[in-house]
């Protein structure tokens, strides 16, 4: 069983300049074809300032801080199972902007299923622009631990 006492607890911030290289990277190994991913001009005439980021490429900046996520909450990687992630897109992030995002725990369930007890963990990742404050996703994360 987790420690109750990491509900509200958050990592230290993170930040990321975003470059046009690592969303032309990213959406070519997502196999995404969308010329507005690859050049400045056709980004440009789809009525962007630059090279938009792809929408799943924010799963790079699932958890924020320098210290481990699983570590610090004592989550043994044998016990645990992927419970699914959702984001929530607020604005358009481009190439050249610099994200800030932070992590925070925000709650635990125990459970019993089939396999046992296990805790469920959900923990949200809420990045901003740093320059303009825009809100720009949450990323709703949920994870199964086995006890």
């Amino acid at each position: 069983m987790l420690d109750r006492k990491f509900i509200g607890y958050e990592f230290e911030p993170s930040e990321r300049t975003i470059s046009r290289w690592k969303i032309t990277q990213f959406a070519n190994a997502i196999r995404d074809t969308n010329p507005i991913y690859y050049d400045l001009n056709e980004a440009k005439k789809q009525g962007y300032k630059d090279i938009p980021v792809p929408p799943t490429f924010f799963t790079r900046m699932a958890y924020s801080g320098k210290k481990n996520f699983y570590a610090t909450l004592g989550i043994d990687y044998q016990k645990l199972l992927d419970g699914g992630r959702e984001f929530k897109y607020y604005s358009q992030c481009v190439a050249g902007d610099t994200i800030t995002y932070q992590t925070k725990v925000e709650n635990f369930v125990e459970k019993e299923g089939s396999r046992g007890k296990m805790d469920i963990v959900t923990a949200i990742t809420r990045g901003k622009n740093k320059e303009t404050n825009e809100k720009i996703f949450d990323a709703i994360i949920t994870l199964i631990v086995f006890h």
